[in-house]
């Protein structure tokens, strides 16, 4: 069963290869670009698949409005998805998600701040650990569909986010920013946590909303 979920893991990546052959450089006013933040807020977006929290705990259960403990999770927040911060401690934030719930997050698990864009690549990109050609890293190597978060730009490099390892730096000409690439990217990365989490028939209908897209 994981096999066939990779073999179609990879079918997806084809699609997304498949759905422009022109990367757009990624930029302020490029899709997927953080509006704003509204006064007292910060745009943030989730890094790494982490739970949602009605406390900053890591709990199973905490005390309940009627007194009685409830469980502590609210949802599970996967990479790329944006949020508002809207309460920094040492080691935890409130966030507003995208439906409106107010929860806890760790911060590591956050990418904050305004100007941050979600994007990807159609070919495999080669990683750089400073924003010179000479600091090429050949250990390791962006591949087409992987889901970035573009952290800032010092051309002809973009520093990006990436799901495993450090920050890298890639030549920008590489990455597109454009909707749909990317939306095809976050579906990719959601079918690829389902793997890991043991449930592959769920990670096939993520495939097949990928397709779709």
């Amino acid at each position: 069963m994981l096999r066939t979920t990779t073999a179609a893991l990879a079918a997806a990546l084809a699609i997304l290869a498949a759905c422009s052959n022109k990367p757009a450089p990624a930029g302020a006013d490029a899709p997927g670009a953080v509006a704003p933040a509204a006064q007292g807020s910060t745009p943030a977006f989730v890094s790494a698949a982490t739970t949602l929290r009605r406390e900053p705990a890591d709990a199973a259960r905490v005390p309940g409005p009627a007194g009685k403990d409830v469980v502590n999770a609210l949802a599970v927040l996967q990479r790329g998805e944006r949020v508002t911060m809207v309460e920094a401690r040492e080691d935890w934030a409130k966030v507003r998600t995208s439906d409106d719930r107010d929860g806890w997050l760790k911060r590591g698990a956050l990418l904050e701040g305004e100007g941050v864009a979600e994007a990807t690549v159609l070919a495999g990109a080669d990683v750089f650990d400073r924003p010179d050609l000479l600091a090429a890293n050949a250990k390791r190597r962006i591949e087409p569909g992987t889901l970035l978060l573009v952290v800032k730009a010092k051309p002809p490099f973009t520093e990006v986010n990436v799901s495993s390892g450090p920050n890298a730096w890639v030549l920008s000409e590489r990455l597109t920013t454009a909707a749909r690439e990317v939306s095809v990217a976050k579906l990719a990365e959601k079918a690829r946590w389902l793997v890991r989490s043991g449930k592959p028939d769920e990670a096939k209908q993520m495939l097949a909303l990928a397709r779709e897209h």
